[in-house]
C-alpha cells in the first residue's frame, strides 16, 4: 500500500493516474474517429453508388443543354452546374430536398430542354427505396471525388 503522506508517493500515484487517463481519452478519440471515417465512407458509397446508377442507367442524362451523364461517366467535371448538381443531388438523396424542389432547382439552373422530364424519372426511380440515414445532403466532400 502507498504512503499516501509521503510527497513522493503522492506524486507517483498522480503521474500514473494522468498517464492512465491520457491514454483512455487518445483511445477513445482514436476509435470515435475511426467510427465516424467508417460511417462517413458508407454514407459517401451509397451517394456514390446512386450517381454511378444514373450514370449507368439515365443514358442519355440531359438537363437543359447540360449532358449531366457525361459528368457522371467521366466522374467529373469543372463547370459550376456539376458542381451545383452533386449538391442538390445529394440533398434529393438524403431527403433534404424534396423532388419538386430538386426539379425546380436543376430546371432553374440548367435550363429547360426537351429531355428534362424523362432525366427527372430517371433520376427518381434510382432514388434508393428507403432513403439513407445519417446523411444531410449538400456537402458532397470535392467534386472530383465524387462518383467514384
Amino acid at each position: 500500500m502507498a504512503d499516501t503522506m509521503n510527497p513522493k508517493s503522492r506524486d507517483a500515484t498522480g503521474t500514473t493516474w494522468l498517464r492512465i487517463v491520457t491514454l483512455l481519452a487518445a483511445a477513445a478519440t482514436g476509435c470515435s474517429s475511426t467510427t465516424m471515417q467508417s460511417m462517413n465512407t458508407v454514407r459517401d458509397l451509397g451517394f456514390n453508388g446512386y450517381l454511378n446508377t444514373l450514370a449507368a442507367n439515365c443514358r442519355p442524362l440531359i438537363i437543359g443543354i447540360h449532358d449531366v451523364g457525361s459528368w457522371l461517366e467521366m466522374r467529373g467535371s469543372t463547370s459550376q452546374n456539376y458542381a451545383y448538381f452533386l449538391s442538390v443531388t445529394s440533398r434529393l438523396y438524403y431527403g433534404t430536398m424534396s423532388r419538386d424542389e430538386y426539379r425546380d432547382g436543376l430546371n432553374s439552373f440548367l435550363g429547360p430542354g426537351s429531355s428534362n422530364a424523362q432525366a427527372f424519372a430517371c433520376i427518381f426511380a434510382n432514388l434508393p427505396a428507403q432513403g439513407p440515414t445519417g446523411g444531410t445532403g449538400g456537402s458532397v466532400g470535392g467534386v472530383g471525388g465524387v462518383g467514384m
